[in-house]
């Protein structure tokens, strides 16, 4: 019986085969746990690269609708004060037209030459300008041809009178001058 028993010496290599496949075994298991813990990895780093590039392209649309709509507010808002700034200035239109009759039929008054002078000076304060009609060019967007003559001595499309004059602040035509055209 003493034959069967096996000494130390030689379970000793049998152990360590066996340790050494165990710790192949698990190097592969951990090897092969690594791949799966890398691969969800790289799959939730593509889903987070989609989830931001996703916020990013909401964001950039949010902040163009925003400019966007900053810049239209800007415009009504200007354009609104134009508006009414031109509609209250063509409200003084007739006392321009009674000063400048005025100045005709008394050219000698000295108080009508002040209120004149201090009229001009407040057209010339808020940029209103006349509107050159006598000698000129016929232009349709700021001259109403309301009479037309035939005079071969003057050239065609020439306004040869104004009836009432015509002003504008900047680009925008308060009033349109009224004129006759020749030819």
């Amino acid at each position: 019986m003493e034959e069967n028993k096996q000494t130390p010496e030689t379970e000793a290599p049998e152990t360590e085969e066996k340790k050494a496949e165990a710790e192949e075994t698990e190097a592969e298991k951990k090897e092969k746990k690594d791949k799966k813990f890398f691969h969800r990895d790289q799959k939730e780093l593509e889903a987070a690269k989609a989830q931001l590039a996703e916020k990013e392209n909401q964001y950039l649309r949010l902040y163009a609708e925003y400019e966007n709509f900053r810049k239209r507010s800007e415009k009504e808002k200007t354009d609104c004060y134009n508006s009414a700034y031109g509609d209250a200035l063509t409200a003084f239109l007739p006392l321009i037209d009674s000063m400048t009759q005025a100045m005709q039929f008394s050219p000698e008054d000295e108080g009508i030459k002040a209120l004149a002078k201090q009229l001009s000076d407040i057209l010339a304060k808020l940029s209103i300008t006349e509107i050159e009609s006598d000698g000129a060019q016929f232009d349709p967007n700021v001259h109403n041809a309301i009479m037309h003559e035939e005079n071969p001595e003057v050239g065609e499309n020439v306004i040869t009178q104004t009836f009432q004059k015509g002003y504008k602040r900047g680009d925008k035509v308060l009033r349109c001058a009224m004129v006759k055209v020749a030819n």
